[in-house]
């Protein structure tokens, strides 16, 4: 394991080593790295030092020099379709973490850290965010990875929505605290409490995330979602699609991913 870049120094890291490290998670472009930053900051606690915003299962985020301490490239793996791959990723969970001080993220493997027996040994942040604004914004990166967790529907934006509405389940059963994406944009204080839930015994230091430019960015990109009718089509498919799942037994690697 290579030497982690601490994000407080001093008196307060020989506390804060003696943590529970923290795992976050949630779907892709919900603020997580943002919100991963901020916590990790406030409770005193380290990042991977070979990967950015501690995204430790995602590939693209580790420099080309250290890609030989990178993870396979794939995203949504599920172990029904790819047991090798699946297996190859807990085990380099198992052996790449810390269970003390430090702060890991993922966004792009839900099934996978679901499945993974070793997040009992964390303390969880889950962010939530409106699965339609999820699909809005993957959309218009044409980023559709989650599809490969879909079984229902084969065309996007059908088979999108569905891989998110799966992901959400398992990443729902999770243990942890959860921080509503609608509410960590408005103010710091769920961020807070979500923090003071999970290390009563940490001195937290203030969060600040939001400033002007945080505000302009999001009134933006609401007004955005606001005006349009892509947005509200994909609201009507997600609520389709969690009807349909409803009368669905999840398929067995999704199954086996749920606590």
């Amino acid at each position: 394991m290579n030497r982690l870049r601490l994000l407080k120094r001093g008196t307060d890291w020989v506390h804060a080593e003696e943590l529970r490290s923290l795992f976050v998670v949630s779907l892709p472009r919900s603020l997580s790295s943002l919100l991963y930053v901020a916590a990790a900051r406030a409770i005193g606690l380290a990042e991977p030092s070979w990967t950015s915003d501690g995204e430790i299962l995602n590939r693209d985020r580790v420099p080309r020099r250290l890609l030989g301490m990178a993870p396979a490239d794939e995203r949504f793996t599920l172990l029904g379709l790819a047991p090798d791959v699946f297996a190859g990723m807990t085990s380099y969970l198992d052996r790449s973490v810390e269970r003390q001080g430090f702060a890991y993220k993922d966004v792009v493997q839900p099934f996978v850290v679901g499945g993974w027996q070793g997040l009992g040994d964390f303390k969880v942040l889950k962010v939530r965010r409106d699965v339609a604004e999820v699909a809005y914004t993957m959309l218009k990166r044409q980023w559709l990875y989650p599809a490969r967790a879909a079984s229902v529907f084969d065309a996007h934006p059908w088979a999108l929505v569905e891989g998110l509405v799966r992901a959400e389940v398992v990443l729902d059963a999770l243990p942890g605290e959860t921080v509503e994406y609608a509410d960590a944009v408005l103010d710091h204080d769920p961020l807070e409490c979500a923090l003071r839930r999970l290390y009563p015994d940490a001195a937290l230091a203030p969060l600040r995330y939001i400033d002007r430019g945080f505000t302009r960015t999001r009134r933006r990109l609401e007004a955005d979602r606001r005006d349009s009718l892509v947005f509200r089509r994909l609201e009507s498919i997600v609520s389709a699609v969690r009807e349909r799942l409803q009368f669905d037994e999840p398929r067995e690697e999704i199954a086996e991913a749920l606590p």
